[in-house]
């Protein structure tokens, strides 16, 4: 029983003290970026991540870590677009997921999937 307490404390201290001043310090600073739109990207493979970013949203909604999702996906496409170094790592990290990777499975939704 100890033990569990014990790690039940840990979890919460965790979420309260680690994760949620992480995500809200993420989501700040990467309001920072500009908002990225097909009007102020040039590249295709930009323009596609926006694309499944916008998907993405329309499928998904997992209230409280919205804002954060929102944010990374933010970064990720500016990032993308704006720096080489960070668009070939990406290309390349693509380039490497092995034809049997386990593809979204439509039968395993959870609450925050919807209209799939």
């Amino acid at each position: 029983m100890f033990l569990y307490q014990d790690m039940k404390e840990r979890i919460v201290y965790f979420q309260e003290k680690v994760n949620e001043p992480l995500a809200k310090a993420i989501v700040i600073l990467a309001g920072r970026y500009p908002e990225p739109t097909r009007g102020n990207c040039q590249y295709h493979n930009t323009h596609i991540l926006l694309d499944i970013r916008d998907e993405f949203f329309k499928k998904w909604d997992f209230k409280g870590r919205t804002p954060l999702v929102k944010a990374a996906w933010r970064v990720l496409i500016v990032k993308y677009e704006h720096c080489p170094n960070y668009r070939y790592a990406l290309d390349w990290i693509l380039s490497k997921i092995p034809a049997d990777w386990k593809p979204f499975n439509p039968n395993r939704q959870i609450e925050c999937w919807r209209n799939i």
